[in-house]
Formats: C-alpha cells, structure tokens, sequence
C-alpha cells in the first residue's frame, strides 16, 4: 500500500507565547507576510480576549479565527473534526503532562493520537501548530495572533490542501508556570 506523507521537519520557535510546528508541503502553502486584516475582528469572532471562558469555548472562537484569516486569503473553510480534537486535546495534555513543549511529547510521534483516535489512514496530509501562554497570552486571540504573525504556523493555517482541524486545549502548570493554557491546533485531509 501506498503512503502520502508530507512533512518537513519540526520548527521551534521562540516568541511572546512559545509557538511550534510541522507542516504539510511547503510548496502548497501561502507565504505572503502576515497582514493584520488576517485577524478576525471581536464582532465576527466574539469571546477572543477573554479570560476565564471554558475550553470549549475557547475551542470555538480558535476555530471561527482561523477560517476567518483562510477566508481573507481566499481559501475553503476547514472544518472540525471530533477525532482530530480528541487528539489535539490529548497533545495539550500530553506536553502539560511531561514538561515537555513538543510534538513529540512524552515520547510519542506528532502523528500518535491522530492514528489513536482513527483519522490518519492511507494517503494522508498533517500540520500541526502548538502554542502556550498565561493570562492574555492564553485567550484565544493570544494563540491564534502569535500564530498569524508566525511565517511557518500562519502557512499551515493558510494550507489550502489540509480541510479539517482539531483544536484541543489543557490548563495546568507548565515550565513552572501557573495556569497556562495549552493549545494544539492539528489540521489534515
């Protein structure tokens, strides 16, 4: 059988909130310069400073941001998908659990919970942007700007080929810190 897999190899970098990633083929993915138009006003995505709210609505607001910057740019929406949510989820959880601000977590391949929860088979495309911050850092305009300002995690957001996403959340303490919020945006078709 078969196997599609594109990947190039992981990017960590540091910013405000850190940021990483694993992208799908770079030749497919739009690599012009961030403009602040990509980031979706309070009114058509309400909710994104606030702190405090409840993952899942977190989760909903991360998500109405990122078709909000591919609609800009001229791209098809994404769409959600549970398998692929249970998996970010367990990747947050994964990096608060061990320390450890990877895509490898634990030990695990970047692609371990995907095949877990049954969503990688076959011919296959993935990106993954992981992210974490405290306070304002952690709302989802933290996360999601940090990763439209970034050249390599606002290229996987702007992948026309990958059509669905999972965005999971976890809260705990990281590197020492308190309350940090944990995101993982793994995106596929």
């Amino acid at each position: 059988m078969r196997r599609c897999v594109y990947m190039l190899p992981i990017l960590v970098l540091s910013v405000t909130a850190a940021l990483a990633l694993v992208i799908a083929p770079a030749a497919s993915a739009r690599t012009v310069a961030f403009h602040a138009s990509e980031v979706a006003p309070a009114a058509v995505c309400p909710g994104q400073t606030v702190e405090g709210m409840s993952a899942e609505e977190q989760v909903g607001v991360m998500f109405c941001m990122t078709n909000y910057a591919r609609s800009v740019n001229g791209l098809a929406a994404v769409s959600q998908s549970r398998p692929l949510a249970r998996a970010a989820e367990q990747k947050s959880t994964d990096i608060v659990g061990c320390d450890e601000f990877s895509h490898e977590a634990c030990g695990r391949p970047f692609t371990f919970w995907d095949k877990k929860y049954g969503y990688l088979k076959g011919c296959w495309k993935a990106g993954e942007n992981i992210a974490w911050g405290q306070g304002s850092y952690g709302t989802p305009a933290g996360i999601v700007s940090q990763w439209m300002h970034s050249p390599t995690h606002r290229a996987i957001i702007l992948t026309a080929q990958l059509h669905h996403i999972g965005i999971g959340l976890a809260t705990g303490t990281y590197s020492g810190a308190t309350d940090a919020t944990m995101a993982t945006a793994d995106f596929s078709a």
